[in-house]
């Protein structure tokens, strides 16, 4: 019978180990399993985080989140879990405690801390990272985990908008805009995205006349493929074809240098890369719901 709730990293192999059947199993499920497995004395259950969760439910928790991130693990649906082939290959070596730095292995956790060190650097504010686990001030703490935390959210959206179909993308932008207030009091919205729409994704009229309009283009493209300055070209020919005299374009991806410096030229589009957009998305809560501590 073990008496104290283990760390972070000795739960992710203890997750590895009770998954190892192939069986989808639900948090609760792997919780009860993974306590079970351990021994966890009822001592060790009933200790429990500020929030009043479990501590060995939030420490399950943060490790089955970074076996999914770093693909070792799967969701095949809302909360249910599944183990992969690499996760079975890293349950084969018998292992009682794997880290973050040892999950740098896995490309997929390489790109994971890749983006959100880039995420935290583009903060004006940048602390040290925080352990869930220092001794630390508590109000000091909650700020830096809402940050990792937000980072966290953010980097599994954009992973989700490259994931979904163009038209939920285009929708989603859309959606965006318009939840920032470009449509004003009187506006309208609407998604084009079809064939024939000249490179137009979607539009917000700005009055109730439609005098004024934004109009949007989205590419949803992966990491390695950035937008270039022949797109820009394109959306401000699309969008002179129509007298406009503003547009944004969005991306899941990032825009090149030239197509950077193509869009200063014109003056009249805005920029959108994927680490903006899902920020944005984020703050207005688009597509997601806000964080609780």
């Amino acid at each position: 019978m073990i008496d104290r709730v283990p760390t972070i990293d000795e739960f992710r192999p203890v997750t590895l180990r009770v998954l190892a059947d192939g069986e989808v199993r639900s948090f609760s499920q792997l919780c009860a399993a993974a306590a079970k497995h351990l021994q966890l004395s009822e001592t060790a259950m009933e200790e429990r985080v500020p929030s009043g969760q479990p501590r060995y439910h939030n420490r399950m928790n943060w490790a089955c989140s970074g076996l999914v991130k770093s693909g070792l693990l799967e969701r095949p649906k809302r909360g249910m879990y599944r183990i992969t082939e690499d996760g079975l290959a890293v349950d084969a070596r018998g292992l009682t405690a794997y880290s973050e730095k040892d999950m740098l292995e896995w490309q997929r956790w390489r790109e994971y801390q890749d983006e959100i060190a880039e995420r935290k650097s583009a903060e004006s504010r940048q602390p040290d990272s925080v352990s869930v686990e220092a001794d630390f001030d508590p109000t000091e703490q909650a700020i830096e985990l809402t940050r990792i935390h937000n980072a966290s959210i953010e980097t599994e959206l954009r992973g989700k908008l490259q994931e979904g179909t163009p038209a939920f993308f285009e929708k989603a932008v859309v959606d965006l805009l318009w939840a920032m207030g470009y449509g004003g009091p009187h506006g309208e919205r609407e998604h084009l995205g079809k064939s024939g729409d000249g490179g137009i994704d979607g539009v917000i009229r700005q009055d109730a006349l439609g005098l004024n309009k934004v109009y949007i283009q989205a590419k949803r493209y992966a990491d390695s493929n950035h937008v270039g300055r022949p797109a820009i070209q394109q959306f401000f020919g699309s969008l002179s074809s129509r007298g406009a005299d503003r547009g944004v374009f969005i991306t899941t991806s990032r825009f090149s240098e030239e197509a950077k410096r193509e869009a200063e030229v014109y003056k009249t589009i805005i920029l959108i890369d994927g680490i903006r957009l899902t920020k944005l998305m984020l703050e207005y809560k688009v597509g997601v719901e806000g964080a609780r501590f």
